[in-house]
């Protein structure tokens, strides 16, 4: 009678086993499909953003609402980055991403997912963005802090940056073409 239970016990726990391997399984699956939607539904939306800007940029208006997708950056290309330390940092010449030098393109406009705001390089848009050729710039003034980030910021000094990116959020995000020196702005 012993062998039996045992052998009874041993079954029902490995049929338990499998049932909890085949749920974790599951809930993967599902995990990763619902993110694998997600990420082509943000890039869908990027790239009918950047169709809307394209279409006024062509339709000569003077401004442009941008609804989505949230957190992801509108950028020009060609581009000068800030690379290095805190309060060291070096202006750098950035390549175009290869979505635009493949078809010929010295210049375009993108919008691509947020990686790391202050370096964004080409890489970063051929892995995850969407480009259009342009002869139009970003730009966008803006305040940053300089020194080491550990220092408090009342004891680094501001200073104005020129920057050619927009980080979309707050929407609808308000952006003002000038035709005349091609340059984009945030409203």
């Amino acid at each position: 009678m012993k062998n039996k239970k045992g052998f009874l016990l041993a079954e029902e726990t490995l049929k338990i086993i499998i049932a909890v391997i085949s749920l974790i399984f599951l809930i993967y699956f599902l995990t990763q499909l619902y993110f694998n939607t997600k990420e082509s539904k943000e890039l869908e939306f990027a790239k009918e953003s950047l169709n809307h800007l394209n279409e006024s940029i062509q339709a000569k208006l003077n401004e442009v609402e941008i609804y989505n997708p949230e957190g992801w950056i509108l950028v020009s290309w060609p581009h000068k980055t800030l690379k290095g330390n805190p309060g060291f940092r070096e202006e750098i010449n950035n390549d175009i991403p290869n979505s635009c030098s493949n078809l010929g393109w010295e210049k375009c406009i993108c919008i691509c997912a947020d990686t790391t705001a202050l370096n964004l390089e080409g890489s970063d848009c051929d892995k995850k963005g969407i480009c259009t050729q342009s002869d139009f710039i970003i730009d966008k003034n803006e305040e940053i802090r300089i020194g080491p980030d550990f220092l408090p910021n009342w004891i680094r000094p501001k200073t104005d940056v020129s920057r050619n990116q927009i980080t979309l959020k707050d929407f609808p995000v308000k952006l003002i073409i000038n035709p005349e020196d091609k340059k984009i702005k945030k409203k």
